[in-house]
């Protein structure tokens, strides 16, 4: 099947192609009584990001009182702002360029070790990429750094015990390495917008070459995968049972195994993974992956998702979005994690086309402020969220700067108003009590 080369910005028109209806809030998931949630620090993930030391290496991040040249300068001016963690993706080879962004094992470690100087817990990503992946494009790992792993033929090749069982010492291996550092990790993300698959099993989705992968299908796991492509997919009505069916299990094995090796090392560990923004457009389908993964022994503490709110034109993004969550938390008796999110504060360009301001919220320093506090003020009152991710805050050299936190003028660049909308809204919000067991 030939490549559609995706931009996000296409997701109103893709959804509209597959007949999507514009009613996220329904989402096709069935409530249930509220179920009784212990009440942990909302996370504010406030966190410097694959992209800091490209910027910085231009730029000079500040805010009214201090200024920021180095990663540990730039992470202490967001826990001056309210961040209470560190972020790092992490691939499976040792460096791992991706444009401006590095997501090799090697910064990793060096961002454990950031982690621990500051006293933050460190969540941690793993992509079980080469290099990089998302919901346009899930490569294979790259397991030349770990001689422990020895694979009998090519990834896609292999049949999926072979495929759980490298995986898991995987799992092992690389929790070892990070926790040797003597950070401790609150939250453990596997894979990075897993719908469509991760760890070279997954479909044809909207990127099939890029300078570090070709796709390959994973004909040993099931032939229908390499046979189905996002597109056709997403046009079909029984987009979910094909899912079920040929695609889910296989994702769910793959979680549990990475989870299954981690806590040979970190027992009492904390596991999450996360789909992506255009999850949301589909009427029923993050309640079925998560049942999904859940039967397929995979069970998340943290439901995890990508929102970006002005990526689609909807009525009432907000609203929508806060009833969807609303309802996973309540069937599922779990909280949702933001992974991912941004609104920009002035007129996104290509390939972020990203343009549909929520109504009330206009894309200015202001309205994005506006937008991220009460966002921030309504998940943590109501216990729905377990916390948000803005991501990227310092990409400001790039055409993601209307997402990030500052304004670049020269080598400069200066802390937008959004920079503060997590904490302002964290003490806006009314204190959360847990459910009773017996409501």
């Amino acid at each position: 099947m030939s490549e559609r080369p995706l931009s996000r910005r296409n997701l109103l028109a893709l959804a509209a192609t597959a007949g999507v209806t514009a009613a996220l809030g329904s989402a096709g998931i069935a409530s249930a009584a509220p179920r009784a949630t212990a009440r942990t620090p909302f996370r504010a993930s406030l966190s410097v990001s694959p992209f800091t030391e490209a910027v910085l290496a231009q730029t000079v991040l500040r805010d009214a009182s201090r200024q920021a040249r180095t990663a540990d300068e730039l992470q202490r001016l967001f826990v001056a702002h309210g961040a209470n963690e560190v972020f790092v993706r992490v691939a499976t080879r040792p460096v791992a360029t991706d444009g401006d962004a590095e997501h090799g094992i090697t910064r990793a470690l060096r961002r454990a070790a950031l982690a621990r100087r500051i006293g933050l817990p460190l969540n941690v990503e793993l992509g079980l990429w080469n290099v990089y992946g998302d919901i346009s494009h899930q490569p294979e790992p790259d397991f030349a750094a770990y001689p422990a792993i020895r694979l009998p033929g090519p990834w896609t090749s292999l049949p999926i015990d072979r495929m759980a069982a490298a995986l898991r010492r995987y799992g092992a291996l690389v929790a070892a390495q990070i926790l040797a550092t003597g950070v401790k990790v609150n939250v453990w993300d596997i894979g990075n917008e897993v719908e469509f698959g991760l760890a070279g099993v997954g479909l044809r989705s909207f990127t099939t070459s890029t300078a570090y992968w070709t796709y390959s299908p994973p004909d040993a796991v099931d032939p229908a995968i390499g046979a189905m492509d996002a597109y056709t997919l997403l046009a079909m009505p029984d987009r979910i049972t094909w899912l079920q069916n040929h695609l889910w299990p296989h994702t769910g094995r793959l979680l549990a195994a990475v989870a299954q090796g981690i806590r040979l090392v970190d027992p009492a560990a904390r596991f999450s993974t996360h789909t992506s923004t255009l999850a949301l457009l589909f009427p029923g389908l993050l309640e079925a992956f998560w049942q999904s993964m859940a039967a397929a022994g995979f069970n998340a503490h943290e439901l995890g998702i990508s929102y970006y709110p002005t990526s689609n034109a909807t009525p009432d993004p907000l609203g929508q979005f806060q009833t969807t969550v609303a309802a996973l938390h309540s069937t599922f008796g779990k909280p949702v994690f933001i992974a991912e999110t941004g609104y920009p504060s002035a007129l996104m360009t290509p390939p972020y086309e990203w343009n549909n301001a929520a109504p009330g919220y206009p894309q200015t320093p202001e309205g994005e402020y506006a937008f991220l506090r009460t966002l921030t003020a309504w998940g943590a009152s109501t216990g729905h969220l377990s916390g948000l991710r803005p991501w990227a805050p310092d990409y400001c050299t790039s055409g993601w700067h209307p997402m990030s936190f500052f304004t670049r003028s020269g080598s400069t660049a200066t802390a937008e108003p959004a920079l503060d909308a997590l904490a302002d809204g964290l003490r806006a919000a009314p204190p959360f009590t847990s459910p009773s067991p017996s409501a």
